[in-house]
């Protein structure tokens, strides 16, 4: 299965929120659950390259299929350098392989009279993985070009330096191999180029050969587990503005939701929302945009399909996307991934107008049985704290409290 550009979020939007969700393998290897790496083959025969060749691609590679945050990295963060940003997914393990140890590998490979750097063919590859007991060898070639070039410069005041400029490019073909009828199941070559300039008195501190391989190694090693097991991708979930005047203050609490990384709070006013007007579209598309980034795809789809129903030009090409990323949960069941189901709940008082206690939150409020500020005082509440509205006096406020309770509070407690 070939994974394409998800397409799922729009151009113009009043807010987003960064995230990471799980997609599955690029291609997916139905009924394949253990397998073995066997060591990469050289291209380059030259020794000066061996030791970041083959055998240390194949840890690389056993480390990223092996890592159960794979595909999740720092994200850049403009002018303040990179950020951290989290997934919402909640699953079971999604290292699907089985890999054999290295050991094991080794000592079959001895038995059949086979070097562990020897290059084996598939029949060869199916043999060893029968002996293995496994369903597929992973297997492949790595090849390097290396170029270090130096240049003269002489500026206009005067200043003259050289600058060195080191350039690594791997290459990196991976083969998998079935064990049942020791076919070809899928090949593919991955390339990536690092490199590193350094001028005059900083000419020295150039990185060379042994530090930029290792760069490519680690990052050949993510692309290439990406293409044959589930990851996680870096996904910008993009919420359009909703435009009803009835709704305005709702959605400024909804943007500090999103801000804070609140989306089940978040999801409790877009659903109060829709109730209030199923015909609204943002709000729909919306609640897919939330149930898409808690791995909710299947329920994602159903969300939009609303807005589909409700505007079918502008939302068309969110709602194949949708279908798609359904197919893609699929894939992920199947690859044995379980994603457990965000707990998003409605509440009656969503769309309910509140008001904020004046002070800090080790102030207190008192807050009574009447509302001319007489009979019992039912609760002293913190500063700093939003209340749900119940109803309005003059001169207090009858607000909801915890444990069912509910009670008077003068407008002079509020901001």
């Amino acid at each position: 299965m070939l994974l394409i550009s998800m397409g799922f979020g729009k151009n113009v939007s009043a807010q987003t929120l960064d995230c990471f969700v799980l997609s599955p393998a690029e291609n997916y290897f139905a009924g394949v659950n253990k397998i073995a790496i066997l060591n990469f083959e050289n291209f380059n025969k030259d020794s000066y390259y061996s030791i970041y060749g083959g055998t240390a691609f194949v840890d690389y590679l056993t480390a990223s299929l092996l890592d159960e945050t794979r595909g999740i990295t720092p994200v850049s963060g403009g002018l303040f350098g990179s950020k951290v940003v989290k997934s919402y997914i909640k699953s079971s393990s999604i290292n699907v392989f089985r890999i054999i140890e290295r050991e094991q590998l080794d000592k079959v490979l001895k038995e059949k009279n086979l070097g562990s750097h020897t290059t084996l063919n598939e029949n060869q590859a199916a043999e060893i993985g029968r002996v293995l007991g496994i369903d597929a060898i992973v297997t492949g070639s790595i090849r390097y070009g290396y170029n270090s070039s130096r240049t003269f410069t002489a500026g206009k005041s005067g200043t003259k330096y050289y600058t060195t400029e080191n350039k690594c490019e791997t290459e990196v073909t991976v083969k998998t191999i079935s064990v049942a009828n020791a076919q070809i199941m899928s090949t593919k070559t991955f390339s990536f180029v690092s490199k590193d300039s350094k001028s005059g008195a900083e000419e020295s501190k150039v990185m060379v050969f042994n530090d930029l391989a290792p760069r490519n190694l680690k990052v050949l090693s993510q692309q290439i587990s990406s293409y044959l097991a589930p990851h996680y991708i870096f996904y910008k979930a993009r919420f359009e503005k909703i435009k009803e005047v009835e709704f305005r203050e709702k959605i400024k609490s909804v943007e500090n939701y999103l801000d804070n990384g609140d989306i089940k709070s978040a999801w409790t006013v877009y659903k109060a929302i829709y109730d209030a007007d199923n015909y609204n579209a943002p709000a729909s598309y919306n609640l897919a945009q939330l149930h898409f980034v808690t791995g909710d795809y299947k329920g994602a789809l159903e969300w939009m399909e609303i807005a589909y129903q409700i505007d079918a030009k502008e939302y068309g090409k969110q709602y194949e996307s949708s279908v798609l990323w359904a197919d893609y949960g699929k894939f992920l069941e199947d690859s044995g991934i379980s994603i457990e189901k965000y707990n998003f709940t409605a509440k009656d008082d969503a769309l309910a107008k509140r008001v904020k206690t004046a002070g800090k939150k080790s102030d207190r409020h008192e807050v009574y049985e009447n509302p001319n500020g007489t009979g019992a005082v039912v609760a002293k509440v913190p500063g700093d704290t939003e209340f749900v509205v119940i109803e309005e006096k003059a001169g207090a406020v009858k607000i909801k409290l915890l444990g069912g309770k509910e009670g008077y509070i003068s407008r002079g407690s509020l901001r």
